[in-house]
């Protein structure tokens, strides 16, 4: 599901999801991703991460819907499941050494959020949107969600994503502020190192609190007030009572 390249001139680990393709949030990739950064973290030769995927189609999809749907009647896994994903949330805003994300492809929805959570994004400018499409598929989006887009689009640009759903290219996403720079595919990844590596050179501590200080009001959010939400905004998407 998950492969980790080390780059070590650059003092980079380029961590690349691929797991069936569209790098849906399954339970077991989340946790695939927990225990990469907590690697990536501990090893002193690795200054920033990168993140990737592996099918140049798409970056992730979000989450795995159809193994929510497996387990629809069995709301303890189902809310189990939907505190991984914002643990994995977590741990990203406040992971201590710089990322950047490379959307190689289409990032939708939680694999928006997740990007959202990353210190820079850099996107393919010939191919994948970013959307998030809750409003389509009747799934209020958490308080969290809400918070690391407000905190990563300008207003206008929050606004047209979170109420239509719309599909943004690179270049529209760079315009919104969500995407730092469209590079051509063949220079994304290569952009994206070169970026991390430049970061990677500021002190850790520092940086780190920095991004705690920017992030702490996003962290709050997603411990205490998304949890209380997981039951009602999984009622939205349940089929209507006749």
């Amino acid at each position: 599901m998950l492969k980790i390249e080390k780059h070590a001139a650059e003092r980079v680990a380029v961590l690349t999801m691929d797991h069936e393709r569209e790098n849906r949030f399954h339970p077991d990739l989340v946790q695939g991703l927990l225990d990469a950064l907590d690697a990536l973290e501990a090893d002193p030769e690795v200054r920033a991460v990168v993140f990737t995927g592996a099918d140049p189609k798409f970056f992730s999809n979000g989450l795995d819907l159809g193994w929510m749907m497996g387990h629809i009647r069995d709301l303890p896994v189902l809310t189990g499941y939907l505190r991984s994903v914002n643990a994995l949330f977590r741990r990203v805003t406040l992971f201590p050494k710089p990322t950047v994300g490379a959307l190689n492809g289409h990032t939708f929805a939680a694999g928006l959020f997740l990007a959202a959570h990353m210190d820079f994004r850099l996107m393919r400018e010939d191919r994948g949107w970013i959307c998030a499409p809750e409003v389509d598929i009747n799934i209020p989006l958490l308080p969290g969600m809400i918070a690391i887009c407000q905190a990563t689009m300008s207003p206008a640009g929050f606004r047209k994503v979170y109420y239509t759903g719309a599909r943004l290219t690179a270049p529209e996403a760079v315009e919104i502020g969500f995407v730092d720079r469209a590079v051509a595919d063949e220079a994304l990844l290569p952009e994206a190192i070169a970026l991390a590596a430049e970061l990677g050179k500021k002190r850790t501590a520092t940086y780190a609190e920095m991004k705690r200080r920017v992030r702490q009001d996003v962290v709050r959010i997603l411990d205490e007030e998304d949890p209380a939400l997981f039951l009602q905004t999984l009622s939205y998407s349940a089929p209507p009572s006749r």
